[in-house]
């Protein structure tokens, strides 16, 4: 065949990830061997989507967690690549928008390759046969081709009542394709002969049949961590090493979200965000288990489903934040200047290494906050001021009241408990945290437009400074 009949091609793979095995990883070599077998695609980049946090699964950690291993598990592949977009969402997002950003994407990079021609040469590309009209835009035909990768439970869940937008299917499965990756004991084939819509779409639907038995899970890894179990070889050594780190994966972890509804059966049902307290937690299990990562479990039970579409009046989720208890007393609302409130964007880090050893950070988790692009996001509410420091690793939120001592634990940091105090001295809002480290606190404030933050610990200062985020 031809060379410039051959459809270049990227694989997106969805899910929880929580956490990614080997088998998530040999889905994407598996996937890309049966494409590239037909002599029709070249597979040429796999990308890994963790879900966001607002998909409010049982025992889901948090995204940056989530997006970490995933990096780290993906670092020795030269073209399986890991994007935190879906992860850094406030609210979960459809599978069908993951779907259609990263393909946007797509197109946006072939067209900034584009730009080295001139204008008159890209207007005559765009009317040439190479081209044609789609939804919203324009794209060649030589473009990659985005496809959706999934184990066989996400094919199975198309069916679950109210789990999925039925134009979301025909978008992702007749507009972009699937890949699904299968095992013995299921039957794709039949599912896909048996859905009108499915079947309407068949041929952009691509089965691929693992034929070494692998029953590899997430779930079944997480209980193992549990118990204190062995899981080498079953995950990437780096990922192993990153949860024994963190110390990540414990029975009250499992707990997390037990008595919450699964986001997509809150939205599309009007189901409360919680269980009444007659329902079995035990649904909420089952029903996460829908949208699962791409893995290989057993085919959903769609009547234990059914029980927990049961549920109704609609609740919005609110975003997490760390909020202390204080007594009620008058007090005097100073305002935070106008100016240090907003987001702000770091363009300058120095010294993070040397405060991070003085808060005694391991080695480890000093070289991945070394590679963070961080954010603040800094609010005035009241006499109520909160600090968001943002990453794809981790988030930190602090709240407080300027001139009240409160007790804070910095969990995610170095996991310390410390009594802090906030006063403003001029125009710096500055923190002293006494603790078991000596002479520890920070500095806020605002010069020439740019954010400016001091840490300090033990004779050891870290200066950092953000250039504001302006919407555009």
């Amino acid at each position: 065949m031809e060379a410039h009949n051959i459809t270049p091609v990227v694989l997106l793979a969805c899910g929880s990830f929580n956490p990614i095995t080997n088998m998530h990883l040999r889905m994407f070599e598996l996937a890309r061997d049966h494409l590239e077998d037909t002599g029709q695609y070249r597979v040429v980049k796999g990308i890994i989507s963790p879900v966001g946090d607002g998909y409010k699964k049982k025992g889901l950690i948090e995204a940056s967690h989530r997006l970490e291993m995933a990096r780290l598990a993906a670092e020795n592949s030269d073209w399986i690549t890991v994007d935190s977009w879906e992860s850094l969402q406030p609210e979960w997002v459809e599978t069908a928008k993951v779907v259609r950003h990263h393909y946007e994407e797509i197109i946006a990079a072939e067209q900034n390759s584009d730009d080295v021609d001139t204008v008159k040469h890209i207007k005559k590309r765009r009317l040439d046969e190479n081209y044609f009209e789609s939804s919203s835009h324009q794209k060649r035909r030589d473009s990659p081709q985005l496809m959706l990768l999934c184990g066989a439970d996400v094919l199975e869940s198309f069916g679950v009542p109210n789990l999925w937008k039925q134009e979301d299917i025909a978008e992702i499965v007749g507009r972009y394709g699937l890949i699904c990756v299968t095992r013995s004991g299921s039957d794709p084939h039949k599912f896909i002969h048996q859905s009108d819509m499915l079947w309407k779409y068949r041929k952009n639907i691509h089965v691929v049949h693992e034929w070494v038995a692998n029953e590899v899970s997430a779930t079944h890894v997480r209980r193992a961590l549990r118990r204190g179990r062995s899981v080498r070889y079953l995950l990437p050594d780096a990922v192993v090493h990153y949860i024994q780190e963190c110390d990540l994966y414990s029975a009250e972890s499992e707990k997390k979200n037990a008595d919450v509804v699964l986001a997509p059966l809150q939205r599309y049902t009007g189901a409360s965000s919680s269980f009444p307290p007659s329902s079995s937690t035990g649904s909420q299990v089952t029903a996460n288990e829908i949208k699962s990562t791409p893995t290989f479990i057993s085919p959903l039970q769609s009547s234990i489903v059914s029980a927990s579409l049961q549920l109704s009046s609609s609740a919005q989720q609110l975003e997490d934040h760390i909020l202390f208890t204080h007594k009620e007393e008058k007090r005097v609302v100073i305002k935070m200047p106008v100016s240090l409130c907003g987001t702000w964007d770091i363009i300058s880090n120095v010294n993070l290494e040397g405060y991070m050893i003085a808060l005694g950070i391991s080695p480890y988790l000093r070289k991945i906050a070394l590679k963070l692009k961080l954010r603040k996001v800094i609010e005035q509410h009241g006499d109520q001021y909160i600090i968001k420091t943002v990453s794809t690793f981790r988030n930190y939120t602090i709240s407080f009241r300027a001139g009240q001592d409160f007790e804070e634990f910095t969990q995610g940091l170095d996991n310390r408990h410390v009594k802090s105090l906030v006063t403003w001295e001029g125009n710096k809002l500055v923190c002293e945290q006494t603790g078991e480290r000596k002479n520890r606190g920070w500095a806020h404030w605002v010069e020439d437009d740019k954010l400016h933050l001091e840490l300090y610990c033990e004779g050891e200062i870290c200066k950092q400074i953000y250039k504001k985020n302006v919407p555009e």
